[in-house]
């Protein structure tokens, strides 16, 4: 089976489009295992849409029951006719992923439908562990690696804390809110839901913990990289990334409202170069 196998524009143009960060980090990766990446993050992007383009969470949950049942079907031997599907039925044959991480990621979703936050760090590690950190275990898995699960749920785990910190105002818009409540009661914010864009002072000690867990787990991986092989690297690169937006979140004083991120994807380009040049992780 060639990369070709593993790969289709549909794909590959979803995540440059949607996950161009990971779009990026995937350019880093040999050449024949970038169709199966693609076929991987295309997949996490169409579930990840679901709450967004339902109007009732029994709506959301008939979609993940299909994506279920669709994973269900390809691990019995039969695929469903989606773009996603065929590249991923593939890249699960060929790469043997674990039916059960895949089936985290989608559970992991379900949660995406419901206005509950968790209550404390602990629950929120508990949900990107499902979610990003199950998915990074997966393209560990397909770059070569089945020994660093424990580095690569980290590491999906700080890129979670960092993509919920940059998506707040857009998660404001959607009535969701993924700040734990233990953290909000402590510094303040106890009775109420989301972070008010007008009260600075409450919420920057919020999100300055936040990092402090992301920067933490980041702080971990860097100082077991050398468990990490040569192929497994291009995963890893988001640890810079990472760090890239940690710092602008710094910049910005703490303020999700406030965020100055260039739009282009010079900037990011020529990090990940140096990263990779130098196995900045």
């Amino acid at each position: 089976m060639t990369e070709n196998t593993v790969n289709n524009n549909y794909c590959r143009d979803v995540v440059a489009r949607f996950d161009h960060d990971r779009h990026l980090i995937t350019l880093y990766a040999p050449q024949d295992k970038r169709g199966a990446l693609c076929a991987l993050y295309a997949f996490n992007y169409e579930i990840s849409r679901i709450r967004e383009s339902v109007s009732d969470p029994m709506l959301g949950e008939i979609r993940l029951q299909w994506w279920h049942e669709a994973i269900d079907d390809i691990y019995d031997g039969k695929v469903q006719k989606h773009d996603v599907m065929t590249p991923l039925a593939e890249a699960i044959s060929l790469y043997q992923l674990p039916k059960d991480r895949v089936m985290d990621v989608l559970e992991g979703r379900r949660q995406d439908l419901y206005d509950d936050r968790p209550e404390n760090l602990m629950a929120l590690d508990d949900y990107l562990s499902l979610t990003a950190g199950s998915l990074t275990c997966l393209a560990v898995r397909i770059a070569g690696q089945r020994d660093i699960d424990d580095l690569a749920h980290m590491l999906g785990i700080a890129w979670g804390y960092v993509g919920i910190i940059r998506a707040i105002p857009y998660h404001l818009s959607l009535k969701k809110s993924y700040m734990p409540q233990d953290l909000m009661k402590k510094h303040g914010a106890g009775s109420a839901k989301f972070l008010n864009p007008d009260y600075p002072g409450v919420f920057q000690p919020i999100i300055k913990a936040v990092c402090r867990e992301a920067e933490q787990k980041l702080e971990h991986i860097a100082q077991e990289k050398k468990r990490i092989n040569a192929d497994s690297r291009s995963v890893f690169l988001l640890s810079s990334l990472c760090r890239s937006y940690l710092k602008t979140i710094r910049k910005a004083d703490y303020n999700p409202f406030k965020l100055e991120e260039t739009a282009g994807a010079f900037g990011r380009q020529w990090h990940l170069l140096k990263a990779a040049l130098f196995n900045r992780i």
